[in-house]
């Protein structure tokens, strides 16, 4: 066996599937790039399948949920929001709980955190709006780009605002149907002229 077939055998193996095509992580996604094209590690990628396939549920939001819409950044761990705490499985086949409020992939070691209104101090109003305008790709239901955005509103550190420009680039968010106090709508006006000057 070649050098490069022991290569791809591997990353195969790792990601749960043949090789991807990354030329489609160079910008934000364009509506040809399904959700596991959006993940640059093989290992959160397998994570994640694994994750889905086991019934795990949850609705994607961090760095996975914004590089499925936005360009594509590396993360090692996987974000999901649930409503209540009664909503997040109490096991989950291939995964072990290894502190509060997350689980670690066997294979791979990558972290699943299980998030709730009240671990990330948001209002379960604004929860439930987000995961009511979530999508599906490849089986995993994703916060929509406004339902990102309006959770980045409620901490609105340095990377969250940047990732709200790179969101607003897409030219995919509308923020109108979420629960958003008037400091937030500002913050929020303001980053959306930034993201159209930069544009």
């Amino acid at each position: 066996m070649s050098l490069k077939s022991k290569i791809e055998k591997v990353v195969g193996m790792l990601a749960g599937s043949e090789l991807r095509n990354i030329s489609k992580m160079r910008t934000h996604n364009l509506g040809d790039r399904t959700l596991f094209e959006s993940i640059m590690s093989p290992e959160v990628l397998a994570a994640l399948r694994d994750w889905e396939a086991a019934g795990g549920n949850g609705v994607l939001i961090g760095g996975l949920g914004l590089s499925y819409y936005a360009k594509p950044r590396m993360t090692q761990d996987v974000d999901l929001i649930f409503l209540t705490p009664s909503e997040i499985p109490v096991e989950v086949p291939g995964f072990r709980r290894h502190r509060r409020g997350a689980f670690e992939h066997k294979r791979t070691g990558v972290e699943v955190e299980v998030l709730t209104p009240e671990t990330i101090n948001v209002s379960p109003v604004l929860i439930q709006q987000v995961i009511d305008n979530a999508v599906k790709s490849d089986g995993v239901r994703i916060a929509s780009p406004s339902g990102i955005v309006a959770l980045k509103l409620q901490r609105y550190r340095r990377q969250d605002q940047a990732d709200i420009v790179a969101l607003i680039s897409t030219g995919k968010v509308d923020i109108s149907q979420f629960d958003l106090n008037p400091l937030q709508k500002q913050q929020y006006a303001e980053l959306e002229r930034e993201a159209f000057n930069e544009g």
